[in-house]
């Protein structure tokens, strides 16, 4: 397997930091740690004795270290895991299985932590860490297919199919695995053409509640391939592996234009008016925000919704082509400043193209939403942010034309092609409580345009409803009913509990 000890030790040390640091958020939870936490010995359980990797009780002194470390975000619940597993191997994993049936203790499984509403710190639940389970098999480069695991970050993994004139529509940042990114549809890169990352997975591995390992696919239990292609942190089983369909590695141009939110009844209908003749061939990305043009003056900065336009072909003349229904049309002219140069990039080039990604563990809320009309969402969140946003580093997101889809047999739901979200920051839980306003306004005032929601990127927390809307009516009530078939106990944590 690749080692990602590098990677987790780096993030306990930042949680140690902050623990250090006296955070807030830390600091309110201490009360509701202390009623949870046993007096007993650190020793693992003794039906654990053979569990090779790492086991945290709640008496360990490693414990709140971890707690911080399973999800990326600083704003944490006050709910806390009876333990955390990282199981080194399937023998681990069936090993935990088994105590957690005889404990009759749930289990929620956890690969790199990016989900806002924090599944994986569910309470009293066993958070199971599968970021060891992060091996990127061998490349078949006829069939274009290949076998990875749940830890593997989107990045390397691109990285290795990149060498063989290969990619795959992962995460748009490069350190979101592909676990929970895969199950709950996968909002990735070069979608227009490719659809949503888990149209292609071909099959998963799976380990189920009674600790059985099977195959999931289109010929062996297609209930649950159903299922794993969209179903989001609600889950109901151990992902161990991913059979992955790879698609050619494209060529790339990018074209950037930055609008002020007054243009936004010009800019974005111009760019929606091109997409039928771009014919899923570039993706119009557009992040909204204190995002200025190169050498504006401090004095300057304002609110911009800034647009890169990424076009892709087989060859680059291709994707020169492309991009020409951008470049030779109107939308420059509503610009305060572009940049239609047709600039030439990398497959790998496109996970340097984000400027949010740093500061993203700030997070405090986000909504991800699908509508028909991004023009009148756009405009209405643009205006709220720039007036109320806390923090300047809050921002919206949008790819238009997006075309969210994945070829049945799936459990996610078309519900429209345009895509929009919003990501309010804060540093305290006053910052929390004022975001939570903010996010109430916002959704009361776009609840009229809004057709559905992304799974991976609600607030389940804090709007637990959002999951049905997910989802059409018939294929949530087959999420109950699969769910029954494979975990009739309700072994594992899951929003469908609700």
């Amino acid at each position: 397997m690749m080692n990602n000890n590098h990677v987790f030790r780096r993030t306990l040390l930042k949680a140690a930091s902050l623990l250090g640091a006296g955070s807030t958020g830390l600091l309110s939870m201490g009360s509701a740690l202390a009623k949870t936490v046993q007096t007993t010995s650190s020793a693992r359980p003794a039906a654990l004795a053979h569990f090779k990797g790492e086991i945290i009780t709640r008496s360990d002194s490693r414990y709140l270290g971890w707690f911080w470390a399973m999800s990326w975000y600083r704003i944490k619940p006050n709910t806390f895991p009876s333990m955390f597993a990282r199981p080194t191997s399937r023998e681990d994993l069936a090993l935990l299985m088994a105590y957690a049936n005889q404990t009759q203790t749930r289990v929620v499984a956890r690969s790199s932590g990016h989900n806002i509403s924090n599944p994986v710190l569910a309470q009293d639940a066993i958070t199971v860490d599968m970021s060891l389970f992060d091996e990127i098999g061998e490349i078949d480069v006829a069939s274009k297919t290949l076998w990875a695991g749940p830890g593997v970050f989107s990045e390397p993994l691109n990285k290795a199919l990149y060498a063989k004139g290969l990619a795959f529509p992962s995460a748009h940042t490069g350190f979101v695995t592909i676990g929970g990114y895969l199950l709950g549809g996968g909002m990735g890169w070069n979608m227009p053409a490719w659809g949503m990352g888990c149209g292609s997975v071909l099959a998963a591995e799976v380990m189920l509640a009674d600790g059985k390992i099977v195959t999931a696919s289109a010929t062996e239990n297609t209930d649950l391939y159903w299922a794993l292609r969209g179903v989001g942190p609600g889950f109901f089983g151990l992902v161990l592996r991913y059979k992955l369909q790879a698609h050619a590695a494209p060529k790339i141009v990018k074209n950037t234009f930055f609008y002020t939110l007054d243009q936004l009844d010009k800019a974005v209908p111009a760019f929606l008016a091109l997409l039928p003749a771009s014919k899923n061939r570039s993706e119009v990305l557009g992040a909204m925000g204190m995002f200025n043009p190169p050498g504006t003056p401090k004095d300057k900065e304002t609110w911009h919704w800034a647009v890169n336009v990424f076009s892709y072909g087989a060859t680059e003349k291709d994707a020169q082509e492309a991009a020409k229904v951008f470049t030779q049309s109107d939308v420059g002219k509503h610009a305060t400043w572009s940049k239609a140069e047709s600039q030439p990039l990398g497959y790998l080039d496109l996970y340097s193209q984000l400027a949010t990604d740093f500061y993203s563990e700030f997070r405090t809320s986000e909504v991800a939403l699908f509508t028909d009309d991004p023009t009148q969402v756009l405009k209405k969140l643009g205006a709220r942010l720039k007036a109320k946003a806390l923090d300047p580093r809050s921002f919206g997101f949008s790819v238009l034309g997006c075309n969210p889809t994945v070829l049945e047999p799936c459990s996610f739901t078309y519900k429209a092609d345009h895509y929009v979200s919003w990501y309010l920051i804060g540093t305290t839980n006053d910052d929390v409580k004022k975001n939570y306003a903010l996010m109430d306004e916002l959704y009361q005032e776009l609840k009229p345009l809004i057709k559905g929601y992304y799974i991976n990127e609600i607030d389940l927390t804090h709007f637990p409803h959002m999951a049905r809307e997910c989802f059409s009516d018939d294929k949530w009530k087959k999420l109950h009913a699969v769910r029954k078939q494979y975990d009739p106990n309700k072994r594992f944590v899951s929003y469908l509990d609700a």
